[in-house]
């Protein structure tokens, strides 16, 4: 009778041992699509804003009436913690002259005609037609990602 009995209980922590695997597997599972998803949206937002900068830089170039660059000069918000962020981590160099960027808020992607909304910011680079994610975001690798160029 004890041997039937401590065999029962063997069976009954195998089964929790492999419904707590199920359960972690399907977790990790389901975080990986959400991150996934998180990614490709930002990402799109960032490809629709890339487009729309395209656009106003040359308008701006061909001195188009009363259109110029759409957003804060960076120079304004250098001392900001995420600006830093990114100049400590090489991703920008605000004291390149092959770049041109404006920080990009939710009012200036409005007057941009886009119907995106952000927690944060993004920076955009008129000369190199770049966009910048201040916030960044993981990839597929788990590597934190900023630019749109260096999104796969």
């Amino acid at each position: 009778m004890r041997k039937s009995l401590a065999f029962t209980y063997v069976k009954i922590f195998i089964a929790i041992i492999l419904i707590a695997l199920v359960i972690y597997y399907a977790i990790n599972f389901i975080q990986r699509e959400y991150n996934s998803e998180e990614f490709e949206t930002v990402k799109t937002d960032m490809l629709a804003l890339q487009g729309r900068i395209e656009i106003l830089k040359q308008q701006v170039e061909t001195e188009t009436e009363d259109v110029e660059y759409v957003g804060t000069e960076i120079e304004q918000k250098e001392n900001e913690p995420q600006i830093q962020n990114l100049i400590n981590n090489n991703v920008i160099d605000i004291d390149s002259e092959d770049s041109n960027y404006y920080c990009i808020d939710n009012s200036n992607l409005q007057e941009l005609g886009l119907e995106i909304q952000t927690d944060s910011y993004y920076i955009v680079d008129y000369e190199q037609n770049d966009v910048i994610y201040v916030d960044g975001i993981k990839d597929s690798s788990g590597n934190m990602v900023y630019k749109l160029s260096d999104m796969e």
